[in-house]
């Protein structure tokens, strides 16, 4: 693979109108220009192969024909919770608007193996599913969850619920919001993430339609009294086409956050905020290729680094989401995600699907990544997706330029 398919930078000063159908030319021309763009290691890091663990935490299956859309807290060292949505047989299949509900499994090895798996949110008489859980946990050992229960393809009520006794038991707390008139929602890197200053934050992306037909633009939703009240961000972030969606976040050092966008503009696009969130610059394109799908967003904790997860596929405009979602690769940015440069792939199968994406930086360092794989790509009617676990070790995203074929998958 020659260097330009390896460096990308992101275009500063770039409107956001007149990324429509010329985007692909822009986002290919953004790394052309850019071939042979150093990337900034430590000269002592190690060179040694590193070992990636996988697990297949649900497997598709004719009673459970899809599962999806993990989140990851950690309970001590080394144990963790994982909610997720399960789908159940019924004439959608694994659709987007199936019957589903939140489960749960647990971890106590580190991620590698996960047991007990067992329901905690039901869907309600009103809803088709309740789908895309969020957990985080308070410094006091308090988790939350959001669960978001979808009425139909065009409303939806976004729900908190509380657990004391590390998620065995939950406690409905609120609703956020109650019957939107369309379609809002996370989607499918569902994220609740708590900053350093103690606010609450996700992102959401709806519109006035229904979820395959509206225009969606995406804001947040915050707290700063421990989930017990909530309000949304000043400012709305507005994109061309399909719009803003599927919103990641990550706090830098700085404190300024930065948030991933999904689009069908040829990639993610970058939006800042320097007032935790109520504010957002005018989203511009990262410069990493891809099609529209979702992204996942984080800092390594303790560290200047920040990781990206997409898919980087080539940008393809008559394709329904503008392109394959496969392989899914990792790109890292050491100047604030103002550059960024790709360092490999954690699932390469071309007749596969990678989406739906989760990353938990855990206290030993490791990245416990989820995202679903469907088999065949694009299979929603038949059960097809399932939902993988990749415990990655630290050093796979400081590994140097030099040693990127020393990866082991």
């Amino acid at each position: 693979m020659n260097n330009a398919q390896y460096y990308f930078t992101g275009m500063s000063n770039c409107r956001q109108s007149g990324f429509t159908r010329l985007a692909g030319f822009f986002y290919t021309l953004t790394a052309f220009c850019l071939f042979g763009t150093i990337g900034f290691v430590s000269a002592d890091e190690k060179t040694d192969p590193v070992t990636i663990h996988r697990t297949v935490i649900e497997q598709a299956r004719e009673k459970v024909p899809r599962s999806d859309t993990a989140s990851v807290v950690e309970l001590s060292p080394g144990h963790f919770m994982m909610v997720y949505h399960r789908f159940r047989a019924s004439r959608h299949g694994g659709s987007d608007f199936g019957q589903c509900s939140i489960w749960a499994q647990w971890s106590q090895d580190g991620g590698r193996r996960w047991t007990g798996a067992r329901e905690i949110i039901t869907a309600r008489d009103d809803d088709i599913n309740v789908q895309a859980p969020a957990i985080c946990r308070l410094p006091d050992g308090e988790l939350l969850l959001l669960a978001n229960h979808a009425h139909g393809k065009s409303s939806t009520t976004m729900e908190l619920h509380r657990s004391k006794d590390n998620g065995r038991t939950w406690k409905f707390d609120q609703a956020l919001w109650k019957k939107s008139k369309g379609q809002w929602l996370q989607g499918g890197n569902s994220q609740l993430l708590l900053l350093s200053c103690g606010r609450l934050i996700f992102g959401v992306h709806g519109g006035t339609g229904s979820q395959g037909k509206q225009k969606n633009d995406a804001w947040c939703m915050m707290s700063d009294n421990r989930g017990r009240t909530w309000h949304r961000s000043e400012d709305t972030i507005v994109l061309p086409m399909r719009g803003a969606m599927e919103a990641s976040i990550t706090e830098l050092a700085s404190g300024e956050l930065l948030m991933s966008l999904r689009t069908q503009l040829g990639g993610p696009f970058l939006t800042r905020s320097t007032d935790r969130g109520e504010n957002w610059s005018p989203a511009q394109p990262s410069g990493l290729v891809g099609p529209e799908s979702s992204t996942c967003l984080r800092r390594i904790p303790g560290t200047d680094i920040l990781v990206l997860f997409w898919n980087g596929s080539q940008y393809l405009q008559g394709h329904h989401h503008y392109g394959e979602r496969t392989p899914l690769s990792v790109a890292i940015s050491h100047d604030e995600g103002h550059n960024w440069r790709k360092i490999g792939n954690l699932e390469t199968d071309p007749d596969a699907e990678f989406t739906n994406l989760d990353c938990f930086f855990a206290k030993s360092g490791d990245a416990i990544v989820t995202y679903s794989v469907t088999r065949p790509a694009w299979e929603r009617r038949k059960p097809a997706m399932s939902l993988h676990c990749a415990v990655v070790p630290r050093r796979f995203f400081i590994q140097p330029a030099g040693n990127l074929d020393s990866v082991k998958q």
